[in-house]
């Protein structure tokens, strides 16, 4: 489609040449042919601008649809996400290539494939372009003889040609020299503005500790110091797009006139009527143009190579962090007819941070056996590594060594302090993350909340709400345990999930959970109140990277 509007664009050079000279012979029998063609060149030039409009934005949104999904579905496999969460920093550098994942996945890369398109759309039509109007061009510009004494001269042939390479590289190098500190800047300013995007997130999911603690200022302060560096920043830029403004300016302004001035000496002559005259500056545009591809697109060329780097980083990183979930050490078997979860020579570290050659052992070879349908609670001084033991168990902590052995085909279940509440129905929160329901479902939903004495919330299961915003943090929990005895799985790992209950309603849910689930379910809860143990048989204590098994 690109190269069919190009043609019409060369035949339309034609026509108006031909379409002057009418006027300068008089002609009127062929002033009125020329209409006519026109009106054909016109309707074809109607159709396929508005086609290729058209056309190239079906692509661009397919494109970007696949690119998407290509990079969500690598963010989202093998924990990535949850292990680049471990390695952000709360105020990211410019250093830091795994910042903002969200901005990268829903603005990057719109950024990147427009702006690829645009190049590559670009870069074809000003090839095609000049290889179509150079013919042109050069037919046109005869020879020019240029006398240098009275016995020597040359000619030279394509004059027009060659003064627009001169002109059009001599803008090309001048453009890059004065612009190049822009590709920098840009991609500085992708960061901080994806900087002041997250500090106002944080903001709107901490709303209610900011009121709390009545740090509005605090906050106002941090958010200004985001913004701050997007003024400055910006600051460069402009000052920079100055400069390079009033050389375009300069450059695009001067293009107007210079065919005519090379073509001038020609037409005085009588060597070229007023008609070829204006095909040749016609011409010599479509050629000027075509070489000035890169002045002309740098502003694009600035936000391309910014998306890309950013996007590159990002790919980066995540194909280092699948890199590393494949080549973990620790090791999961999953084996039939078993009924043991079996941990053989286990060691669990922090992740290795640059310019460290060894991390903090969280586990130091622990061998334990742990029978199914027991209740196990993991205890512990804070830091000493009780969460991350439980992370490793379920399979989302890379970082170690050792051997863990699972009966083949059990589902596993992890409860985190706080749980993950989907936008959505409250249904669909007590059901997350299944995704089907039916009748049944919902007779066994209303007998789950009858069973913990969340009644008043069977009205509202069909209530489209953000449930992280609308439920406290113990109710939250709360249904959390609803959520688990939906599913019932086999194994069941508890991170403080009743921290933010009173003892009454934590030795409620545990005695239901128990009582539910305890011929079907293996439980291994994190804990540090007392009151847990009498849920449980077995203790195992995390101190100084070594595990004390108690029984209870």
């Amino acid at each position: 489609m690109e190269l069919f509007s190009i043609g019409v664009n060369v035949l339309l050079t034609y026509w108006n040449k031909d379409f002057i000279d009418t006027f300068q012979r008089y002609d009127r029998p062929a002033f009125l042919r020329s209409l006519l063609y026109f009106t054909f060149i016109a309707i074809t030039i109607i159709i396929v601008s508005v086609y290729k409009d058209y056309l190239t934005q079906l692509f661009l949104l397919r494109w970007r649809r696949w690119l998407t999904n290509d990079f969500l579905s690598k963010y989202l496999s093998k924990h990535a996400y949850y292990h680049m969460s471990l390695l952000k920093n709360d105020r990211p550098t410019i250093n830091d290539t795994n910042d903002n994942p969200d901005q990268r996945i829903s603005m990057d890369i719109n950024s990147y494939t427009e702006n690829i398109y645009t190049l590559a759309i670009g870069l074809l039509n000003a090839f095609v372009s000049l290889v179509s109007y150079v013919i042109v061009l050069w037919s046109l510009s005869g020879m020019i003889r240029i006398k240098i004494t009275p016995n020597f001269s040359f000619e030279i042939k394509g004059l027009m040609v060659w003064s627009a390479l001169i002109y059009a590289g001599l803008g090309t190098v001048i453009t890059n020299l004065i612009g190049r500190a822009l590709f920098h800047l840009k991609y500085v300013q992708e960061h901080c503005e994806a900087n002041f995007r997250y500090g106002l997130v944080r903001l709107r999911d901490h709303t209610e500790s900011v009121a709390f603690y009545r740090s509005e200022l605090n906050e106002q302060a941090s958010l200004t110091s985001f913004y701050l560096e997007i003024i400055s920043n910006l600051r460069q830029i402009i000052r920079r797009k100055f400069i390079l403004n009033w050389f375009n300016s300069f450059y695009t302004t001067v293009a107007i006139i210079f065919p005519f001035l090379v073509a001038s000496p020609r037409y005085f002559l009588r060597e070229v009527t007023l008609g070829n005259l204006l095909q040749i500056a016609s011409a010599f545009e479509s050629v000027h143009q075509s070489l000035s591809f890169i002045p002309n697109s740098y502003g694009i060329i600035v936000q391309w190579r910014s998306a890309t780097k950013r996007l590159t980083e990002f790919q980066y990183v995540l194909n280092e962090l699948h890199k590393a979930k494949q080549n973990s050490e620790i090791q999961f078997l999953y084996l039939p007819n078993e009924r043991f979860m079996r941990i053989q020579e286990l060691n669990v570290r922090l992740p290795l941070k640059i310019g460290e050659d060894n991390s903090r052992i969280l586990i130091n070879r622990l061998n334990l056996v742990l029978e199914a349908h027991h209740a196990v609670l993991i205890t512990g001084s804070s830091g000493s590594g009780k969460s991350t033991f439980l992370r490793t168990l379920a399979g989302i902590w890379p970082y170690g060594s050792g051997t863990i052995t699972f009966p083949i085909g059990d589902t596993v279940a992890f409860l985190p302090q706080k749980p993950y509440c989907p936008v959505g129905s409250l249904r669909h929160c007590l059901t997350y993350p299944s995704t089907l329901s039916s009748s049944d479902d919902d007779m066994k939903i209303e007998h789950l909340l009858n069973l913990c004495q969340m009644n008043s919330w069977c009205d509202r299961l069909d209530e489209i709400q953000d449930w992280s915003q609308v439920l406290s943090l113990g109710e939250q929990q709360k249904m959390a345990f609803i959520r688990i005895l939906y599913h019932r799985p086999q194994w069941l790992f508890l991170d403080e999930a009743t921290s933010s209950l009173d003892e009454q309603a934590e030795t409620d849910l545990y005695s239901i959970l128990i009582q539910q689930l305890m011929n079907y379910s293996t439980i291994i809860s994190v804990g540090h109140r007392n009151s847990l143990k009498q849920f449980h048989q077995i203790e195992l204590a995390l101190d100084n990277g070594h595990i004390t098994i108690l029984s209870l």
